[in-house]
This record gives structure tokens, C-alpha cells and sequence, in this order.
């Protein structure tokens, strides 16, 4: 064998070159293409997954502010109808023609039926006017605000 490779060596080392680039091949396209593959898909879901927690957020965050914001406008808006009342009441209370001498009176029933009997009475319907002007525009600067 020793004389074998002494005569051979040329044709030995090139057969040992080939076997290594043969085994350099194999390991490059059965190992490490796949293996670099697999990296890139996942890399790909995970850019994907990010993206997508990321839309989620921002749209829970969307709903959030959108959930303050009528929560807010629920609020303005109850300010301003508790302000109309409250003025009714004031001038309900001050006037015996409208209250009958019973102050209780003045506090039943809704806004809405308020403003019916003053608009339907003619007592004080521009003061009625007035105040229901200062309510829608109280209303309207509370749409504006909480949108």
C-alpha cells in the first residue's frame, strides 16, 4: 500500500480533493441552504407576527380612545342638559304662574317634556329662547370636543 501511494500520490491527493469538495457540496445544499431557509421563514413570521400585534394595538388603542371619548361626550352632554334643567328650575321656582305655588312641581318630569310645556307657554319664551340656545350651544361645543 505504501508503495501504492508513493507511485500515486498525485492521483491519491486528487481523489482526497474531490472526496472533500464532494463532502463540501453535500453539507452546503443537505445542511446548510435548508437550515438558512428555515431562519428566513422564520424570521418572516415573526416580522409578520410583530406586525400584526402591533396593528392590534394600535387598534385597541384606537377603541380605548374612542370608548373615552364617548364616555366624555356622554358626560358633556349631561352637563349641558343638567344646566338647561337647572336654569328651569331656577325660573320655575321664581314664578308662581308656572310652578302653581309648588316648588316639588318645577323638579318633575323630563328635559324634554320641560321644554315642551315652556315652549308651549308663552311666559317667558324668549328667556326659554335664550336658555335653550346656551344648551344647543353647549351641546354643539361638546360634539366638537369629543368627536
Amino acid at each position: 500500500m505504501k508503495e501504492f501511494i508513493k507511485n500515486n500520490w498525485f492521483r491519491v491527493s486528487i481523489l482526497v480533493l474531490i472526496f472533500i469538495a464532494v463532502i463540501a457540496i453535500i453539507y452546503y445544499f443537505a445542511i446548510f441552504l435548508p437550515q438558512k431557509e428555515r431562519l428566513r421563514l422564520e424570521m418572516q413570521r415573526q416580522e409578520q407576527f410583530d406586525k400584526e400585534l402591533k396593528e392590534q394595538e394600535v387598534k385597541n388603542e384606537a377603541e380605548k380612545q374612542a370608548n373615552i371619548n364617548t364616555l366624555l361626550l356622554e358626560s358633556c352632554l349631561s352637563e349641558a342638559d343638567n344646566s338647561l334643567e337647572s336654569s328651569f328650575i331656577s325660573l320655575c321656582s321664581d314664578d308662581e304662574r308656572i310652578s302653581g305655588g309648588d316648588n316639588a312641581t318645577c323638579s318633575i318630569g323630563t328635559i324634554d317634556d320641560k321644554v315642551s310645556f315652556m315652549t308651549a307657554s308663552n311666559l317667558y319664551n324668549s328667556l326659554f329662547k335664550r336658555i335653550l340656545d346656551k344648551r344647543d350651544k353647549e351641546r354643539n361645543e361638546c360634539f366638537k370636543r369629543y368627536p
